[in-house]
């Protein structure tokens, strides 16, 4: 998506080069939240994700099925897993994530399932059929959506994470538990502070062994236990990489020097940009909106240099500092946020009661980082223009 946004952007500010947009999927650019929702609950086929592309302002090649393997900066050139070779003027890197592989004694294959790509959803919709016994590995956004979605299409569920409270990292405690007793109302099971520690089963998964000896059994094994971010194909090239690339205020990627690389932009998941108003290390934010706004920027500061975006109101180089939101529909909740709840020292109920809807407010060092709830989207909105990152 980021470089979809990247690739509007320049157009809409006049940019009149060549683009080419390169991905390793052998799908064109789609949404990916209704993944673990609609599209998995209704199995609903490609188009109802398919972002929309007007191909005549666009004008953009697409190569697709075809990763990026490698980058020379020096070359100004990537290299892609074809073989093809790649010359730019300028490269925005917006490769975005994987899904975390857990690596077991008895590492079967057959009936086990991640969930990031449309492929994984179909893949995932065709084998939970009513009464199948699933497993969800990690209570994190993704992993609570599948059991919601699941159990309302007759699976059962059960859910397995290392933290003691859903949520809890992100949102908190009280925050977590209050989802954790919508889940359990709706028949899902919990088994907390715990971990898989062997898969059970001879050529196909039929169950799973917890820390605790307990037994599960299961048709499904879903790992929802987080990310990797794709940049190994942007090493060799002194950049500023862990957890991301490193960029400056206006998302050039930075070198391990501290100097910055002029046409090397990083957008979306993997990109990590300082705070504006907060004395804490750069961040990596894997937010819906994230590769938006950064397609955004990143496309109208190219187009700057470039001399067709001349508006008054934009300067380049400008600090770049966005306001995390993302959503989450589970059963009949729905939870919204703005800013960064886990960067706070201190929470507080502000309206509502935890059995019902609720608005929670997150602080820092007194100054307001974050709003979350559940319901209430219209005050949480209002809210968000408190927060101060």
């Amino acid at each position: 998506m980021g470089g979809l946004r990247t690739a509007e952007s320049l157009r809409r500010f006049g940019y009149s080069g060549d683009i080419t947009i390169v991905g390793g999927e052998k799908h064109l650019p789609y949404n990916r939240p209704p993944l673990s929702k609609d599209l998995l609950a209704q199995g609903k086929d490609f188009d109802a994700v398919a972002f929309p592309i007007k191909d005549s302002e666009l004008k953009a090649e697409f190569i697709l099925a075809d990763p990026a393997t490698s980058l020379s900066c020096h070359e100004k050139r990537i290299y892609l897993a074809s073989g093809r070779n790649l010359e730019y003027d300028y490269l925005v890197a917006a490769t975005g994530l994987r899904s975390r592989q857990m690596h077991f004694p008895n590492n079967l294959k057959l009936g086990r399932y991640n969930l990031r790509t449309f492929d994984d959803a179909k893949a995932i919709g065709a084998a939970a059929t009513p009464e199948k016994k699933v497993v969800i590995l990690g209570a994190g956004f993704i992993g609570l959506e599948l059991a919601a979605t699941l159990r309302t299409l007759g699976c059962s569920v059960a859910i397995v994470a290392l933290e003691a409270i859903p949520l809890s990292p992100i949102l908190g405690d009280d925050f977590g538990l209050a989802v954790q007793k919508r889940h359990e109302k709706e028949g899902v099971q919990f088994h907390l502070n715990r971990s898989v520690q062997d898969l059970i089963g001879d050529q196909r998964i039929s169950g799973v062994l917890l820390s605790d000896g307990e037994i599960l059994e299961c048709d499904l094994l879903i790992e929802a236990v987080g990310s990797q971010t794709n940049t190994e194909w942007l090493e060799g090239n002194n950049l500023e990489m862990g957890n991301g690339v490193l960029t400056d205020n206006s998302l050039r990627a930075m070198r391990i020097d501290k100097s910055r690389v002029e046409d090397l932009f990083v957008v979306g998941d993997i990109a990590r940009f300082p705070y504006l108003n907060i004395a804490l290390p750069a961040r990596r934010i894997e937010h819906w909106n994230i590769p938006v706004e950064c397609g955004k920027r990143v496309g109208r500061e190219i187009s700057a240099i470039e001399g067709s975006e001349s508006s008054s109101e934009f300067k380049q180089g400008e600090h770049f500092n966005p306001l995390p939101s993302f959503w989450s529909d589970q059963f009949s909740i729905s939870i919204l946020s703005y800013g960064e709840p886990k960067i706070a020292d201190t929470i507080s109920l502000l309206e509502g009661s935890l059995d019902s809807e609720f608005i929670f407010e997150y602080r820092r060092e007194g100054s307001v980082v974050a709003v979350a709830g559940i319901g209430m989207r219209r005050k949480i909105s209002a809210l968000r223009e408190e927060i101060r990152l």
